[in-house]
């Protein structure tokens, strides 16, 4: 089994959007997070990793979305 030193497992990272807005907002293994967004915050690796991830799956759908309201407002024509 391979040791980590905890500043190993520690990373900065300054999850999308105005610190106004809202956090970013997720529950692991049955523990809540809310992560401020717009500024940097020390976070567990694999947090901060799944923070990335879902951000972009939510652009992705943000993108997809807009191509398809695209496409049926030129099928409703």
């Amino acid at each position: 089994m391979e040791k980590h030193t905890e500043n190993e497992l520690l990373t900065v990272t300054v999850p999308a959007g105005d610190p106004a807005g809202r956090p970013w907002e997720g529950c692991i293994n049955s523990v809540n997070y809310r992560v401020p967004r717009g500024v940097p915050v020390t976070l567990p690796r694999f947090l901060a990793e799944h923070i990335e991830r879902t951000e972009a799956e939510r652009l992705l759908a943000r993108e997809r979305e807009a191509a398809f309201a695209s496409h049926a407002e030129k099928l409703n024509r």
